[in-house]
């Protein structure tokens, strides 16, 4: 096997790897079902939520120069990864001497264990969408990822009939203990895929700043593409009508008093609607282009957000939480190469970068913002506010191509 079939098959296997151990991982569904078990407020359960953003955010600076001065990427961002997962296992596999008798600060303690586990995120976007664009040719890009991204979602609904049977058949705390560690398992399965790829050296351009000077370097970046400064606005609306994610659970147990079998079928609907959504996007992006993937992206989440609040059902909560989902996989199919397809390569990992602060912090703010919204007013508010931003960046990109290349 050649090493360019080699590095297909390895970064299909990630894709199925990561998302069936982000399955047991969810923190919009399996970590907030924990959260409000152990009886955790509503703005500590939103800060969980946050903090993957809150955590990418604070450490771009440090992740974007790196990636940007390292000719081979490959093997710091497998160390990365390890250390991010092995620490996070620890955690987890303590669970049980404390749990039970210490819940408050159990919580206390998972938001920080949970807060340097996402500090490592921020190294996904710079690293692997470097790797991804010159291990994987333009024309195989969208149906790699929806494939994976398919068959990984269809494995996830074992997953989710796991989750459902464990939460119900095995003791507290021992029932979270067993599913994050499978979820860690597959993680720590997922950096062996990176291990075996084999990478060419880049062309690179020292970047040479402090941690202070890459956030000045921002505005210039912005304007010297506008092109992509559109794209950043309308993918920092995107997240936010996507931060109901983070509430469809919540909203369901306090709301509709959900149980653990219903807070699992929030796990078997993401598998479903990202099974299909992976292999519709992934044709069809080859096709109508990934701008158009986004339209309808943010189109489906605004939908959602309007539907939850027009009709207060619970049968309703897990349409939008569908619509919803498939509004977060079509993004997370399209908008890495959207961007790829419009910076020059050399370039990508800050820019790529600069897209995930705003994005980052944008998704960080309303989340936090929407536990006192939720608090203070409603769920509704949220909700309708999620709405909105969908529709606008629907709204951005269609524009954006009318407005042509910067």
């Amino acid at each position: 096997m050649n090493e360019r079939k080699r590095n297909y098959v390895l970064l299909f296997a990630d894709s199925v790897l990561f998302t069936n151990a982000m399955t047991f991982l969810s923190v919009n569904a399996v970590m907030t079902y924990f959260l409000s078990y152990l009886g955790a407020s509503t703005f500590q359960i939103g800060l969980a939520n946050s903090l993957v953003s809150l955590g990418a955010f604070i450490s771009q600076p440090i992740f974007a120069k790196q990636a940007m001065n390292l000719s081979s990427k490959l093997k710091t961002f497998t160390t990365l990864l390890f250390i991010q997962r092995l620490f996070f296992l620890l955690f987890i596999l303590s669970l049980p001497l404390y749990a039970v008798s210490h819940p408050q600060a159990t919580v206390i303690l998972f938001l920080i264990c949970w807060t340097i586990f996402s500090f490592f995120v921020g190294s996904y976007s710079t690293f692997y969408m470097s790797l991804f664009a010159k291990m994987i040719s333009e024309k195989q890009r969208g149906r790699l990822k929806g494939y994976s991204g398919g068959i990984g979602n269809l494995l996830a609904l074992g997953s989710a009939v796991a989750i459902a049977y464990i939460l119900e058949n095995v003791a507290f705390p021992y029932n979270y203990t067993l599913l994050f560690s499978i979820g860690m398992v597959f993680l720590l399965l997922d950096v062996l895929t990176f291990v075996f790829m084999r990478e060419e050296p880049d062309q690179i351009t020292p970047l040479n700043i402090n941690y202070f000077q890459y956030f000045k370097l921002i505005p210039d970046i912005l304007s010297q593409n506008k092109k992509f400064r559109r794209i950043v606005i309308a993918y920092s609306l995107m997240v936010v009508s996507q931060v109901s994610l983070a509430y469809y659970a919540l909203y369901a147990i306090r709301d509709f008093n959900a149980a653990g079998a219903q807070i699992a079928l929030f796990a078997a609907i993401t598998g479903i609607v990202n099974v299909l959504g992976n292999l519709i996007f992934g044709v069809l992006s080859d096709k109508l282009g990934h701008r158009m993937i986004l339209i309808v992206s943010a189109i489906c989440g605004c939908v959602a957000a309007l539907l939850v609040v027009v009709i207060p059902q619970l049968w309703v909560v897990y349409v939008a939480f569908a619509l919803s989902n498939l509004s977060l996989c079509g993004y997370n199919l399209s908008s890495g190469i959207l961007i790829i397809d419009n910076v020059q390569r050399e370039k990508l990992p800050m820019y790529i970068s600069v897209n995930t602060v705003f994005t980052l912090v944008c998704s960080a703010l309303i989340t936090i913002g929407g536990s006192f919204l939720v608090d203070y007013i409603s769920f509704d508010a949220v909700f309708l506010i999620a709405g909105m931003t969908g529709f606008i960046s629907s709204w951005v990109l269609y524009r954006l191509e009318a407005k042509g290349r910067s």
